[in-house]
C-alpha cells in the first residue's frame, strides 16, 4: 500500500564531503527514471539562494521562482503530495535558522505554514513540509 505520511530525511556531514554532489546526483538519477520513480515532480532548493528573500512568501512563489513552466499546472501538482520530492541543500547556510529541537515551535501557530498560497517566513514553509503540516504526505 502506498503511504500517505511521505518522509523526511537528513544528511549531515564535514564541509566538502560531497552533500550538494549527492543532491545532483538525486535529481538526475530521478529525471533519468534511474530511482525515485514514485515521485512526479523533484523541487531543489539551495538554502544559499532562500537567504535572498526577506519578506514573508508562499510555497507558490518559491516553486515558481525556480520553475516557470509550472505557472500553470502547480493547482494540480498541489492535489498528489505524495509524488512529490523537496530538496534542500545547505542547510548549515541557512540564515533563518530552524530549530528542530523547539517543542513550542509545533504549538505556535504563527509559525505553521499549512497552505501552499499562505504567505510565511521561509523558514516556516520549510519546516511545515519537514513536519508534514504543508502538503501532507510529500517527502523532503
Amino acid at each position: 500500500s502506498k503511504s500517505k505520511s511521505g518522509s523526511s530525511s537528513a544528511v549531515a556531514g564535514v564541509p566538502g564531503i560531497g552533500k550538494t554532489t549527492m543532491v545532483q546526483k538525486i535529481v538526475n538519477d530521478w529525471a533519468t527514471g534511474k530511482i525515485f520513480q514514485q515521485f512526479q515532480f523533484v523541487f531543489s532548493f539551495k538554502f544559499r539562494d532562500l537567504n535572498i528573500i526577506k519578506d514573508k512568501v508562499n510555497l507558490r512563489v518559491l516553486i515558481l521562482d525556480q520553475y516557470t513552466y509550472f505557472k500553470n499546472i502547480l493547482g494540480e501538482v498541489w492535489k498528489n503530495p505524495e509524488g512529490l520530492l523537496f530538496i534542500f541543500d545547505g542547510l548549515d547556510e541557512f540564515k533563518g535558522g530552524i530549530d528542530f529541537a523547539d517543542s513550542q515551535r509545533e504549538t505556535e501557530t504563527q509559525h505553521m505554514c499549512p497552505d501552499p498560497e499562505r504567505r510565511c517566513e521561509v523558514s516556516d514553509i520549510v519546516y511545515s513540509l519537514i513536519q508534514h503540516k504543508l502538503l501532507p504526505g510529500c517527502s523532503v
